[in-house]
């Protein structure tokens, strides 16, 4: 297995359209469970009115 590179996200854009979108959740994978876990501590102290938890390494998020 080749060397992963680590994926830039731009968390603001990424709530901007799930604000926008009709179904108001999404599925994002992540690199590893860990790294979906602290980055849902670190969305829920960004943002508020965020629903976030994880399955494995996927992070789910929705909106209210």
């Amino acid at each position: 297995m080749g060397k992963r590179t680590r994926v830039h996200r731009d968390w603001d854009k990424i709530i901007e359209r799930l604000n926008k979108s009709k179904s108001k959740s999404t599925k994002i994978e992540m690199g590893s469970p860990g790294s979906a876990q602290v980055t849902r501590v670190r969305l829920l102290s960004l943002y508020d009115g965020l629903k976030i938890s994880t399955e494995g390494n996927k992070l789910l998020i929705a909106i209210g």
